[in-house]
């Protein structure tokens, strides 16, 4: 009797273990996306208010973000072939932490390579980055973002390979008027 109990005991214990080897393994996740705004310099990063994002699939990491007003029409264009893309493969909602909405956008993401684009309409500024699969089994990736208001042009965001954003500011003429 007690050889029975112990190989249904070893079958049970197998089967257990056996079980955790063919989870389902994904590399799809949604980004939690921390948008903040700095009004000068070293001055620290506040909740940057009425931003949206948006994201695109891309074959390759070929696409670019040509203007403000591309960006905010949710256009993108790829520079070799010129060709326009113009509906956003998933769009970004309020992430609500706790009840209460504050300045992180949430975007769901299940494809790579993708181009993700941030639009802070307030100054006139937009970012994007280029996402590729990185883990498995990630349901969330938090990102943090800083719009740089007394920047002006074209500079990167992030310390990190793989999390740096393209920032683009208005140029300083448009500024100064």
């Amino acid at each position: 009797m007690n050889r029975v109990l112990r190989n249904i005991a070893i079958v049970l214990l197998v089967a257990f273990i056996a079980t955790g080897c063919f989870k389902k393994v994904t590399t799809d996740t949604t980004l939690r996306i921390k948008v903040l705004v700095e009004e000068t310099s070293g001055k620290g990063g506040l909740p940057a208010e009425g931003c949206y994002a948006y994201i695109y699939y891309t074959e390759k990491e070929d696409w670019t973000v040509a203007s403000y007003e591309d960006a905010a029409a949710k256009i993108i264009t790829n520079p070799e072939s010129g060709e326009q893309r113009s509906e956003p493969d998933g769009e970004s909602e309020p992430y609500e932490m706790e009840g209460s909405i504050n300045n992180y956008l949430s975007l769901f993401q299940d494809k790579a390579p993708a181009l993700v684009v941030v639009v802070y309409p307030e100054a006139q500024m937009y970012a994007y980055i280029y996402r590729k699969a990185e883990a498995e089994n990630l349901p969330y990736t938090y990102l943090t973002l800083i719009f740089h208001t007394w920047k002006t042009g074209e500079y990167p965001e992030g310390s990190k390979e793989g999390y740096k954003w393209t920032v683009v500011a208005p140029a300083k003429s448009e500024t100064s008027e």
